[in-house]
């Protein structure tokens, strides 16, 4: 039997892309992710935003540039064809990922898979690994 005493981990990562009409800020994305200005979790919530835009590039993939291909590969065909529609009317674009060894929301917001598609943002963090 062998036993290991070094530093032993089970996290999670989810990879995610963001369109978006309005320039990325903590402010706006935390507005987005459906958060009230008023609640609880106004200091967590602003916490995990700030971690979803520092967590600039995917997680095992490595793309010199954002562009249809690359987009395709890591989201899907569906999330591709959003993309080439809305970089034409020069909506700007993050990718990122979280990981579940960050703070408790993030880790919590890295359990899932998950997408919101509204007019003028898009997020889609479907590609999770647990």
């Amino acid at each position: 039997m062998k036993i290991r005493d070094g530093f032993v981990t089970n996290s999670s990562s989810t990879n995610f892309i963001i369109i978006s009409k309005s320039k990325l800020t903590e402010e706006y994305l935390y507005k987005k992710l459906g958060f009230e200005n008023n609640s609880l979790l106004k200091e967590i919530g602003l916490t995990l935003c700030e971690e979803i835009l520092d967590g600039t590039g995917l997680r095992w993939f490595d793309f010199d540039e954002i562009n249809y291909e690359n987009i395709q590969e890591a989201f899907g065909t569906h999330t591709a064809e959003k993309y080439k529609k809305l970089i034409k009317k020069n909506y700007n674009v993050h990718l990122g990922y979280t990981s579940s060894d960050e703070s408790a929301l993030t880790s919590f917001f890295t359990i899932d898979s998950f997408e919101i598609d509204e007019k003028d943002f898009y997020l889609n963090g479907k590609n999770c690994t647990w």
